[in-house]
């Protein structure tokens, strides 16, 4: 064997080592949470509730406003919600629970809120929809 071939055949062990490596990574890596992973729990109040709402634009101005969805639901570097009528409420649910890692990033905040704390967000981003 000359030391060309032997070069070859190393390099082509490592391409298939590497290659292996890759797909065993891929294959132990966990799932990514998809929107069925984890049902929506049913609100336990009217979203139309005025205090539910109040509740929900105090957690919105603490967690959601400053940086990216702006005071009032509008101005940051997200979607703005004031005047916005086409948000479904699991929808919304949806990507409060999950995030989203789109072209606009959200975090998930599914393990930090409670459902209901979840809900009231919703209920106040409802209620931008309205103004």
């Amino acid at each position: 064997m000359t030391q060309e071939t032997s070069r070859n055949t190393v390099a082509g062990r490592l391409t298939v080592t590497a290659l292996v490596m890759a797909i065993a990574m891929i294959s132990a890596a966990p799932s990514p949470v998809t929107a069925t992973d984890n049902p929506i729990v049913a609100p336990s109040f009217d979203l139309t509730d005025p205090e539910r709402i109040a509740l929900g634009k105090k957690r919105f101005n603490k967690t959601c406003a400053g940086y990216c969805h702006g005071s009032d639901g509008v101005g940051g570097r997200a979607p703005d919600f004031k005047g916005r009528t086409d948000l479904a409420d699991e929808e919304a649910y949806r990507t409060i629970f999950h995030g989203r890692r789109t072209s606009d990033i959200m975090p998930p905040w599914g393990e930090a809120f409670t459902p209901d704390q979840i809900w009231e967000l919703v209920a106040y981003i409802k209620f931008l929809g309205t103004q």
